[in-house]
């Protein structure tokens, strides 16, 4: 497998398991962190609200990387339904889909020893953290997501329940889709037009098809919203373009995995 390491992540692979890390999360001890990039490796539990065939092997696998990372063995998994809806988990817990709030793309807390789990396969996935606040995220944004603006909600939601100043909060982007390969029919381009009419130069049109750069919205989205530009930290990997590595829909099609994004804080 070929080393997926750069100046903003570090891949790690082992025998059982490959995984990146962010560079700058792991200035962080208290902040334990992966995405998984395997494709040997499956972590869905759950399609249209049921269980899914694989769902005691995606057990085993949320198992694998929780040990990797010497993480506890409280985890949750978001819905994922490309919402804009954003869960607060106050109490410690375990459960492989969050039972109170259908359609949870995104996960909060400041708790110790709780793993918040998202899934995804070419999806973005955004990993939070306010060192100051010691308040994590995890946040799913397809693109659907990405018009609804979650991360900026993710963020929205950290200031009301944690005090947490935008200026503070680390962001890593996990890999996805990107420009290159996410292309699109003229419905979805005509939302983008509607909704982003300033970042019409993150669009390029290929005829029949539009490339859109919703890494690079969700980026200025951020800025606006009050992030340092350092503190949004790019893993700058392409899912199709890394399809021998990684999980990715739009090369798998309908036999598709989920790759997994964790993050759990450790206060002392």
């Amino acid at each position: 497998m070929a080393d997926l390491s750069n100046l903003n992540i570090i891949h790690h692979q082992e025998a059982d398991i490959s995984y990146i890390q962010f560079r700058k999360l792991l200035q962080y001890p208290e902040v334990k962190h992966a995405f998984t990039v395997d494709r040997r490796l499956d972590f869905r539990t759950h399609r249209n609200n049921k269980p899914h065939a694989n769902y005691n092997q995606a057990l085993k696998n949320i198992e694998l990387i929780q040990e990797k990372l010497g993480c506890s063995h409280n985890y949750i998994k978001a819905n994922l339904e490309h919402s804009n809806n954003i869960a607060i988990i106050k109490k410690i817990t375990t459960n492989v889909k969050y039972p109170d709030l259908e359609g949870a793309d995104g996960l909060i807390t400041n708790l110790n020893h709780q793993s918040l789990i998202t899934t995804s396969a070419d999806c973005i996935i955004f990993l939070l953290y306010d060192p100051i606040k010691k308040v994590i995220a995890n946040v799913h944004s397809g693109w659907k997501g990405t018009l609804k603006k979650i991360v900026i909600n993710a963020i929205s939601q950290m200031q009301k329940e944690y005090d947490c100043q935008p200026q503070d909060i680390i962001c890593c982007i996990c890999p996805s889709i990107r420009q290159c390969h996410f292309e699109v029919d003229k419905d979805v381009y005509e939302l983008y037009k509607n909704i982003f009419p300033e970042y019409q130069d993150t669009i390029i049109e290929r005829q029949p098809k539009w490339h859109i750069d919703t890494v690079e919205i969700n980026k200025r989205l951020l800025i606006a919203k009050g992030l340092k530009e350092n503190n949004i930290i790019d893993s700058q990997i392409c899912t199709v373009c890394h399809q021998k590595e990684i999980n990715s829909c739009r090369a798998d099609k309908s036999q598709f995995r989920l790759n997994a994004a964790v993050i759990e804080l450790e206060v002392i």
